[in-house]
């Protein structure tokens, strides 16, 4: 069942970075994190792209744990989902080894 859990991370983190793996996504990630909050209509016209293509990203995007969407009646909303992100970020540092070379830092005084 670990070895299970294992591969279920590691595919977690590889749809996370190919959600951030793309210019255009980036771009969608820099503009929610300026604004908050914004509906996919209002995301397409900042960004000059069509809705459906816009929609198409955001959907990569929520996959890879890194915007989450809302509706309100017909709109779209969409937001970055820090908590997710925060999450994938301490899945890698775990795998890497990141946090055992800080925790033994920490002890040594380094």
């Amino acid at each position: 069942m670990f070895f299970q859990s294992q591969r279920d991370e590691r595919h977690e983190l590889t749809d996370h970075f190919l959600a951030l793996a793309n210019p255009t996504r980036l771009r969608m990630l820099e503009r929610l994190g300026a604004v908050g909050e914004e509906s996919v209509n209002d995301l397409a016209t900042y960004l000059h792209m069509s809705q459906p293509r816009i929609s198409w990203h955001l959907r990569m995007l929520r996959v890879g744990g890194v915007v989450k969407t809302r509706r309100d009646g017909r709109q779209v909303y969409c937001s970055l989902d820090v908590e997710n992100m925060a999450r994938a970020r301490a899945l890698l540092d775990e795998l890497i080894g990141i946090k055992e070379r800080i925790d033994i830092r920490k002890e040594v005084g380094a």
